[in-house]
């Protein structure tokens, strides 16, 4: 019984845990005041990063992605920032005539998901790293120059995991959702 209740209690936390959080250490912002209204992302990805299929608890490479059936995994995570610049430009209920309209660029320099073997055993970390530049839809004049943007979320795995993924709350799902809030995040 005891051991029943552990687990509802842990299972309990890790859904608590849905809501996207994670840690970053991005370059510093400029100190500005900020009303933008994000109305598009360009994505682009380093020419020279490195893609692994393996399914080892930690490839090395500059690209490691399961979370979608194996294909073009650069295509797979620009669609990846694609919606979640979607959610940002959905969420904002508080835009005025004065609102910034802006669109951001985004070079992508990393995006190291967990593999299945990890993510159905010991979990990790989704270590996404990208530049991102803020610009000014109508003109197209940076507004905010580049700066390096590295963002970190937890990976569940063994148990924990399978019983949430088994609820819907696949990686793909977490992963999106964590970058919409990391570019909302960006944007305030």
């Amino acid at each position: 019984m005891f051991q029943k209740f552990l687990s509802v209690m842990a299972l309990l936390g890790a859904l608590a845990a849905c809501a996207p959080g994670g840690t970053g250490q991005s370059d510093p912002r400029p100190d500005i005041l900020r009303d933008y209204q994000l109305t598009g992302l360009n994505f682009a990805a380093m020419a020279d990063l490195t893609i692994s299929e393996d399914n080892f608890i930690y490839p090395h490479a500059d690209i490691v992605w399961h979370g979608d059936v194996q294909g073009d995994r650069i295509a797979q995570i620009a669609a990846i920032f694609q919606e979640a610049a979607a959610r940002v430009q959905a969420d904002r209920s508080d835009i005025t005539p004065d609102t910034k309209k802006v669109v951001v660029d985004v070079t992508l320099i990393r995006f190291h998901g967990v593999t299945r073997r990890a993510e159905f055993t010991t979990g990790g970390v989704h270590h996404i790293v990208f530049d991102l530049t803020v610009r000014d839809a109508a003109t197209d004049a940076v507004i905010e120059p580049t700066r390096r943007v590295i963002a970190n979320l937890e990976a569940w795995g063994g148990n924990i995991n399978a019983e949430i993924d088994g609820q819907g709350v696949t990686q793909k799902i977490r992963v999106t959702d964590f970058l919409a809030k990391t570019l909302a995040e960006q944007l305030r």
